[in-house]
């Protein structure tokens, strides 16, 4: 799954915005990235929380997806507070979101369960403490979907040999899942020339012809589906059923510092979790606070699965996917990631 990154418009609680095809050279192209993320841990980062009201506030990352809709919830119904916690969302960058974990400026983070167990796989100190989102059970429910051309010259997966395929970010969870899903459909994920494009301009270049296929989330299929699209599969669904899609992080450091502190933290987003599950209509009503979409794509998009049940088998499907296709530096334990 792509979580993409919009602009955020300023809100009360939020601050400033900080900011080779071949699998062996995706390893090599994260490599600036994780040298910068490791000077971070060798300055020793600063974990002391501060108080106010009697609370102890902790900043949690997130970038503008739905998914983060459970964390706005739980602190809009006061859950957070009853473990006392002042929980202050940090809308930023996905590139950041990890970089704030590490140095200490963020106690938290909503990212994409395939970023944090990359980042894990290199030594930086950060560990999942759950999920937030899972995959749909069924490819059309998911909020995920690969789409071609109706009309167009791509029937079948194994069409796509030779052609273009734009995901929003490479390296990440987007592309491990479409070249899974696309093996196990019968084409050669090896020969697909898989493009990296911001979802929101993904319509036209498929209508236009320049991209073959684009594979993206609910609602930036709406517009492509609008002018001719069809959907082919859902990549998530296909390649890692039931697999964590948003996770939960923390620092290694904060967590052995502030066990009490992750421990509510979890409990209270938990209850978000559950609320959004069974809320749609209160979901709908808090996108506007995470995500600037126009009013007519939010009545209508695919919602996320809000799923935090069964962590270990859940974020496990990655692991196992990733490690598969050499997305990995070196092998994860899940056990130890998993604190």
């Amino acid at each position: 799954m792509d979580f993409p990154p919009p602009p955020v418009p300023p809100t009360p609680h939020r601050r400033p915005t900080r900011s080779g095809r071949g699998p062996r050279h995706r390893v090599l192209a994260a490599a600036s990235t994780v040298l910068a993320l490791s000077a971070l841990v060798s300055c020793g980062p600063a974990q002391e929380l501060s108080r106010h009201d009697g609370l102890a506030v902790v900043h949690v990352g997130h970038i503008p997806v739905i998914d983060a809709a459970a964390f706005v919830l739980a602190v809009d119904k006061g859950w957070f507070r009853d473990e006392g916690i002042d929980a202050r969302a940090d809308a930023t960058s996905a590139g950041a979101l990890l970089t704030n974990l590490i140095n200490g400026t963020d106690q938290f983070a909503l990212c994409e369960t395939a970023g944090v167990v990359s980042a894990y796989a290199k030594g930086l100190p950060v560990h999942v403490i759950g999920g937030v989102s899972k995959a749909a059970p069924r490819p059309e429910d998911d909020s995920g979907a690969l789409l071609v051309m109706k009309n167009g010259p791509v029937k079948e997966p194994a069409d796509l040999n030779g052609r273009t395929v734009a995901v929003g970010q490479l390296k990440g969870g987007g592309e491990v899942a479409l070249r899974a899903a696309l093996d196990r459909a019968g084409a050669d994920s090896d020969r697909v020339k898989i493009l990296e494009m911001p979802l929101s301009d993904m319509t036209a270049a498929l209508v236009k012809g320049r991209i073959d296929a684009m594979s993206t989330i609910s609602p930036f299929d709406t517009p492509a589906l609008a002018q001719g699209a069809v959907r082919m599969m859902s990549p998530g669904v296909e390649a890692a059923p039931h697999g964590m899609q948003m996770a939960v992080a923390t620092s290694s450091v904060f967590a052995k510092k502030n066990p009490e502190i992750v421990r509510g933290f979890r409990r209270a987003l938990d209850k978000g979790i559950a609320y959004a599950a069974t809320h749609p209509a209160e979901v709908r009503k808090a996108v506007p606070s995470i995500s600037p979409l126009p009013k007519n794509l939010i009545s209508t998009m695919k919602l996320p699965v809000f799923d935090a049940s069964a962590p270990r088998s859940s974020l496990k499907v990655w692991i196992d996917l990733m490690e598969r296709y050499r997305f990995l530096s070196e092998p994860v334990d899940v056990d130890k990631l998993l604190s």
